[in-house]
């Protein structure tokens, strides 16, 4: 069985690849990056975005079902940007059906959360449960994503299944996840924080134990649209949480902070279902689940000290070699132009070297900036073509044979000089910043970090 993963490249979709793999099935990544957490080549990957319904179709020829867990899953982020997550959760949802529908797709599974279930009245649900009006925009979106699966059940006949999530925790996850954050936390010696009196609860589980279950509803038979819960075996609450990583960890202080807005209190969330029909009970109680994590993370922060250096030097040597070409082939043309017209006495030029070394220095600065942060597109085509008409002009007034000719002191050089070196160190920063917002912004889950 051929399967893509949308959004294999995150924290559950790479897990979700190793299960599919290892329970003999053919998974494909469908990201916008490479997954980070497997060599190049071993796992088949597709660059593509999910709104784009020609790039999600021509991924899915050949598949026989599809996992879709890319989602904008950060409860933070979706509060600051409403209209972005109401795009990738309820309007990528409906691209990843309809590319399906039209690829001639047999299965569609799509991970939704159990933060439905935070507008229910009972304080013990299952499947059956009458859903609420949701008071949260996250849940609003992961609930229009599953009238979308249901309404392409009833429809088109397209099978679909509906995976409600507990809060997945364990190796890989984002640092904003409140496990991985309040270890973050302890491993620095500072307290960890609780939003509120800490009673609100969860059933967590563990990420392993969760990229299993999503394997076994892939050969769920039967037709139609169908729901489970995917739930750890029992309700923790956030302050459980703050002490079992005190514990593990060794140390550590907990201080409170208000409440926020539409919190999920928790609520009791059956599992059965999953275990009647999937056969899926999850195997790793809490607490060790957060010994794995920590034991990972102390892993990972062995690993980077040696590392950040060569990610660093790879990275600048990356955006060097990007700008570095246009702006040579740019120098060689504009260089051989200005020497000609000199020499035929065309051009007669009474500069203010200093002034003009210093505008167009800033003017350097910014257009390199801006051209990293548009990235493609015509304004950042104009903006690299202002990059580099600046930078070759700096260029030729820093030549020994235009200082000549302009009139230009060593102390008008030396000013050429700090400001281009200024302004590629202004470029570098920006590029190093810009890499580590792309990182955290492509990082997928299925399910908020609460």
């Amino acid at each position: 069985m051929r399967v893509l993963v949308t959004g294999g490249a995150g924290f559950i979709g790479s897990h979700v690849l190793d299960s599919a793999a290892a329970a003999g099935l053919t998974p494909c990544c469908f990201d916008r990056r490479a997954s980070p957490f497997h060599p190049p080549g071993e796992i088949e990957t597709v660059l593509g975005d999910l709104l784009d319904p020609a790039q999600l179709r021509a991924a899915m020829e050949g598949c026989d079902a599809v996992v879709h867990l890319a989602a904008s899953a950060d409860v933070g982020a979706v509060v600051r940007e409403p209209a972005a997550a109401e795009r990738l959760n309820a309007s990528g949802t409906l691209c990843v059906l309809e590319a399906a529908r039209a690829a001639g797709v047999a299965h569609v599974v799509y991970a939704s959360t159990i933060w439905v279930y935070s507008d229910c009245a009972a304080e013990q649900v299952d499947e059956r449960e009458q859903l609420g009006l949701p008071g949260h925009l996250y849940t609003a979106t992961k609930l229009a994503g599953e009238m979308y699966c249901r309404s392409y059940a009833e429809l088109y006949g397209l099978r679909t299944t509906i995976l409600r999530f507990g809060i997945p925790y364990g190796p890989r996850a984002r640092a904003a996840a409140v496990v991985p954050s309040m270890v973050e936390r302890a491993l620095g010696g500072e307290p960890l924080t609780i939003a509120g009196d800490g009673a609100q609860s969860r059933r967590f589980v563990y990420v392993e134990d969760l990229a299993d279950g999503v394997v076994r509803a892939l050969e769920r038979p039967g037709d139609g649209c169908r729901v489970y819960n995917l739930v750890g075996d029992r309700d923790v609450s956030i302050r459980a949480v703050a002490e079992t990583v005190c514990e593990v960890v060794g140390d550590g202080e907990i201080t409170y902070v208000p409440a926020r807005a539409a919190d999920f209190g928790g609520v009791a969330v059956s599992g059965e279902r999953a275990a009647d029909e999937l056969g899926w009970r999850p195997q790793t109680s809490f607490e060790e689940g957060v010994r794995r994590y920590v034991a990972w993370r102390l892993e990972q922060q062995q690993e980077e000290p040696a590392l950040a250096p060569a990610r660093l030097g790879a990275r600048l040597l990356s955006a060097t070699v990007r700008l570095a070409v246009p702006l040579l082939l740019m120098t060689a043309l504009l260089g051989t132009l200005v020497a000609y017209l000199l020499v035929v006495g065309t051009v007669d030029v009474d500069l203010e070297p200093g002034a003009s070394v210093l505008t167009i220095a800033a003017v350097l600065t910014l257009a390199g900036a801006l051209t990293l942060e548009t990235g493609r597109r015509l304004r950042g085509v104009l903006l690299h073509g202002l990059w580099i008409v600046a930078a070759t002009y700096l260029l030729s007034l820093a030549l020994p044979w235009t200082r000549h000719r302009f009139g230009i002191s060593r102390g008008d050089a030396l000013t050429v000089l700090v400001g281009l070196s200024g302004a590629a160190l202004a470029v570098a920063l920006t590029a190093l910043v810009q890499g580590v917002r792309h990182r955290r912004a492509a990082a997928p889950a299925a399910a908020p970090g609460d």
